[in-house]
């Protein structure tokens, strides 16, 4: 453990997570810092760790107007429907400095996602949410997931006392073939003895995990997820990947609500 704390690279940059409700009857505007190593699918050096963080933008709403009437949905009952449009930042892109795998290679950018989030709180499954964007930025391709389960939107709310919230969550995650050949593909000019060139079909991913958030005060609230997903083969046949079947991802944030 020592030697993965000595050897740690941290790469800092800014993203934005914005997400905007349709008539929001009540909402939150906060700044926070997330940490996660989802860039340690790619195929590195076990005595090396990169974590790479993201400073994020964040919007949360309680109640969504849907409807010409003026009746607000509250996710406090049952069978209660959102809207909302988001910015996002789903990959993280890499340079040719930051694994030797990737030497000779061109940077990929991190993305920058742009689409829609529709939330149901069924009072059964907890609550689904279903997102579709696209890349702006860098791939122009699109992504699409479906989630069931995780903390409920009225838990996230600050309600005077100190609480933790813990939930089981599981879904499937989606990238298109132009998403997934951007980060994990090997263009032909980027072909060496060791890295062989590779187009990468579109990834469909499923997983199961677990959310937690601790509201501390009005204005602060911690979040963590730890799950496991299986790899999609066009991910783990990439040259540049590790090969494993399965992979286990966790996220730690610290949030400040204004």
């Amino acid at each position: 453990m020592n030697t993965y704390l000595k050897q740690i690279s941290v790469i800092t940059f800014m993203s934005s997570f914005v997400a905007v409700s349709i008539t929001p009857a009540y909402a939150d505007w906060g700044v926070g810092l997330n940490v996660n190593n989802r860039f340690m699918q790619y195929k590195h050096k076990k005595d090396k760790v990169i974590i790479k963080d993201v400073f994020d933008i964040q919007y949360r709403g309680a109640k969504f107007n849907l409807d010409n009437s003026g009746a607000s949905y509250d996710f406090t009952n049952s069978n209660n429907y959102g809207v909302e449009l988001i910015l996002a930042q789903k990959n993280l892109g890499f340079k040719k400095k930051d694994f030797a795998v990737f030497k000779g290679m061109d940077d990929r950018k991190e993305s920058i996602d742009l689409g829609l989030r529709l939330i149901a709180d069924t009072g059964v499954l907890s609550s689904a949410v279903f997102e579709i964007t696209r890349d702006v930025y860098a791939s122009k391709g699109v992504e699409a997931s479906l989630k069931i389960g995780g903390i409920t939107p009225h838990a996230q709310h600050w309600t005077g006392n100190r609480e933790v919230s813990l939930a089981a969550v599981a879904g499937v995650r989606y990238k298109d073939k132009k998403v997934a050949n951007y980060y994990y593909g090997v263009k032909d000019k980027e072909a060496t003895s060791l890295r062989k060139a590779y187009k990468a079909k579109a990834a469909t991913t499923p997983f199961v995990g677990l959310e937690a958030l601790a509201n501390l005060t009005k204005h602060i609230s911690l979040t963590a997820d730890l799950g496991i997903s299986k790899t999609a083969d066009s991910v783990r046949n990439s040259p540049l990947t590790d090969s494993k079947k399965y992979f286990t991802n966790g996220k730690i944030g610290l949030n400040y609500w204004f």
